[in-house]
């Protein structure tokens, strides 16, 4: 499978030096000359008035910094370095220059020295859009995937139209498998520039992944037409027809890739794919020939397995599987056919061993579950197996995959179109199938989204009416409890409690339902039903919140730290019980919780955030500056510090200091009427007679954020 080139920087590099290099350059008329030089391309014109310039000027850090981006420009990196360097230590707060060095440290390939210094640019300019850009794309490099996300997100809110973020944000969702959100980026970021072959490239890779076979087609043909002497893309093209089953195309067009590239593993691994079932011979031939080619080729050896177990040799394909096992351990299609092949070789201890990995990585995967079940049955384990084949029941019987053609053109649609769109083919399915209730789960999803709460309540009844099973009842109680509709939740989760084998996450899901709709006692009465085995984390976090409800604020504490003892480092936990402790008042213990979330979870910026907050609360305003400035140095695209900082500075009437955060916050995407509200303050330098209402507001805006994550969805009846 061809993959995205995500290394493939330095014309965007230079262009990007370039583009930067402008945007300082009127200290001097020797820099804006050179400047006007290297716009037009003549980087040796600007090397020669800028080394006139450092010499006569050996102080002016952007004049060195110059020098360093012509020299760059011309490909003398090393040469450059001392410029960059010099220029550094003369400004080290300059956005400008940071980013001019960051940059040269990315074109000498040093990506994790680059990302550093990236981030103290942003540091110094927390909204300039090439170093949120820049920054992003080293991170990528790096591997740190989330924070390649959210910068590159920070950068999309400023320029919601640029193909190359839209680009890198899908190289990061592909990366790590999130493939719709990848697809929905590239649609985009194809419609606005339909001639970007790398955007083609993707598209057709990510909509291979999702199943949708027509829409890769399309794409690869797309990118074929930009890029007509793309080979792998040929291949790619063809391997897609034969799993569309154009068989014939296909394997003619691998036969005539792997003519032209016979040392290449993944042409003969796709022809003898194409081929299995058309002459299992030859497919076997080319999987042998891939193997051979790159042993530790692991699609190619679990390929070959499932054919020598067609064919009737589980000794041979319990070789290739075992292998392919080793080299990726967290596969569990793999583990799964091993483990059949086990079975098979009535080897029952191995066939379970395996096939419990396999479920335990693949848990909503019914097949996997049956095979398990059925193994756990052969090796006499009677009592384990039931458990297993009544959640093999819950699940159903294996759903199809495939997605029809169209994908592409749906996901390039502005939102309110395609949410239009799905609208219209849900009601007909509705129309035409109302007793299906997969359907009628689809389209209860759907009001709950247009937030029509009179149709949720119809649906939810037919749904009931259609009697499904215990998992499609559950999952609908779910939707509901999440969606705050606390009397319809708990009659679908009193159902799936009643209809069948269901897990421990029902009885608690439907003890949380009834606290909302009815009160506190009866929530507590379900949760004592549920015996010690299923008394997790999230157990004990519902009832802290029942005992706290119930007036039994010590109760409540015990409870979350048995939840804390369950789960040490959810973060959720920490931010409960810091809220309750914050709202009864009790700043010292407070302060306890939050020291010790962030001793636990120090990277976890939500959790220093915290910390800030509840030192503000607690009166230690200068302990709260402090880490609010550490946290800003080291997220300062992350707008809510900002919100946060700029709020406390207000409240203790550091107006234009608030001001600055603020209008920080905003330019990097934050929204709120908090926001608003206290940027209006800021500006209008009130006197102390306004002080109290901001007051109050900033704490009702502390509790909100440290509520943020609670498993209980809105608020205690008696709150509402």
């Amino acid at each position: 499978m061809a993959r995205p080139l995500l290394h493939s920087a330095p014309l965007i590099a230079v262009l990007l030096l370039a583009a930067s290099a402008g945007r300082s350059a009127a200290q001097t008329a020797a820099a804006r000359d050179a400047a006007a030089a290297m716009q037009r391309g003549d980087f040796q014109a600007a090397e020669k008035i800028l080394r006139a310039e450092v010499q006569q000027h050996p102080g002016d850090s952007w004049a060195s910094s110059l020098l360093g981006v012509a020299l760059d420009n011309q490909k003398r990196i090393p040469e450059a370095d001392e410029f960059h360097r010099r220029a550094v230590a003369a400004a080290p707060n300059s956005a400008d220059i940071l980013n001019n060095y960051g940059t040269h440290l990315w074109l000498a390939g040093q990506y994790d020295k680059a990302e550093p210094v990236f981030a103290s640019a942003l540091a110094a300019a927390p909204s300039y859009f090439k170093v949120l850009y820049n920054l992003g794309l080293m991170a990528t490099y790096t591997g740190h995937y989330e924070r390649a996300r959210e910068v590159l997100e920070t950068a999309l809110r400023q320029e919601p139209q640029n193909v190359d973020v839209l680009y890198r944000l899908a190289c990061v969702d592909e990366v790590t498998k999130q493939w719709e959100a990848a697809a929905l980026r590239l649609a985009r970021a194809a419609k606005l520039d339909p001639r970007r072959a790398d955007v083609q490239k993707l598209l057709a890779i990510t909509t291979t992944e999702l199943g949708a076979l027509a829409d890769s087609t399309a794409a690869w043909d797309r990118y074929l037409e930009l890029v007509p002497d793309d080979d792998v893309a040929r291949r790619e093209r063809a391997y897609t027809a034969a799993k569309m089953g154009k068989l014939e195309q296909g394997i003619a067009e691998l036969e005539r890739f792997v003519t032209r590239h016979p040392g290449d593993p993944v042409g003969h691994y796709e022809l003898g794919q194409a081929q299995r079932t058309v002459d299992m011979t030859q497919a076997l031939g080319h999987l042998d020939k891939a193997v051979a080619l790159d042993p530790k080729y692991v699609a190619a050896l679990s390929a070959r397995g499932i054919l020598y177990n067609q064919q009737g040799k589980p000794e041979s394909a319990v070789k290739d599987l075992e292998l392919a096992a080793s080299l990726q351990p967290d596969d569990a299609a793999n583990l799964d056919r091993l483990g059949q092949t086990f079975q098979s070789l009535d080897r029952p201890a191995d066939a379970v061993r395996v096939l419990r990995r396999a479920a335990e990585l693949a848990p909503e995967d019914s097949r996997t579950l049956l095979h398990y079940g059925r193994a756990l049955a052969d090796a006499g384990r009677t009592d384990e197996s039931k458990v297993v084949m009544d959640r093999f029941r819950q699940l159903g019987p294996e759903k199809k995959k495939g997605v029809p053609a169209g994908l592409v053109d749906y996901l390039s649609l502005a939102p309110e179109q395609r949410h239009a769109e799905y609208r219209a083919r849900v009601e007909a399915a509705v129309r035409d199938d109302p007793e299906d209730p997969a359907t009628q789960v689809d389209y209860l999803m759907l009001m709950l989204e247009d937030g029509k709460a009179d149709q949720v309540a119809a649906a939810a009844r037919r749904i009931a009416a259609l009697k499904p099973g215990a998992a499609v009842l559950a999952g609908v109680g779910r939707a509901l409890l999440e969606a705050n509709q606390f009397a319809l939740a708990r009659d679908l989760l009193e159902q799936a409690a009643a209809a069948g084998p269901h897990g421990a996450d029902v009885e608690l899901e439907l003890a949380v339902a009834t606290y909302h709709a009815k009160d506190a006692k009866a929530g507590l009465e379900l949760l004592d039903r549920i015996p010690e085995s299923g008394r997790g984390s999230d157990y004990y976090l519902a009832r802290a919140q029942m005992l706290d409800a119930s007036g039994k604020f010590p109760d409540a504490v015990t409870a979350l730290r048995q939840a804390l003892g369950a789960a040490r480092t959810r973060p959720d936990l920490f931010q409960q019980a810091t809220a309750l402790l914050v709202r009864e008042g009790n700043a010292s213990e407070a302060l306890g919780w939050a020291d010790e979330a962030a001793r636990v979870l120090p990277e976890n910026r939500e959790i220093l955030l915290m910390k800030a907050t509840t030192f503000e609360f607690a009166g230690k305003a200068d302990e709260a500056d402090h880490l609010l400035t550490e946290i800003q140095h080291r997220w300062p695209e992350w707008s809510a510090v900002w919100v946060a900082h700029g709020i406390i500075l207000d409240t203790h009437r550091h107006y234009e200091e608030a001001r600055q955060a603020l209008e920080t916050a905003i330019a990097l995407g934050a929204r709120g009427p908090e926001t608003d509200f206290f940027l209006a303050d800021s500006k209008l330098r009130p006197g102390p007679a306004r002080k109290d209402a901001a007051d109050t507001a900033v704490r009702q805006a502390y509790l909100n954020s440290l509520f943020q994550g609670s498993l209980l969805k809105g608020k205690p009846p008696g709150d509402r």
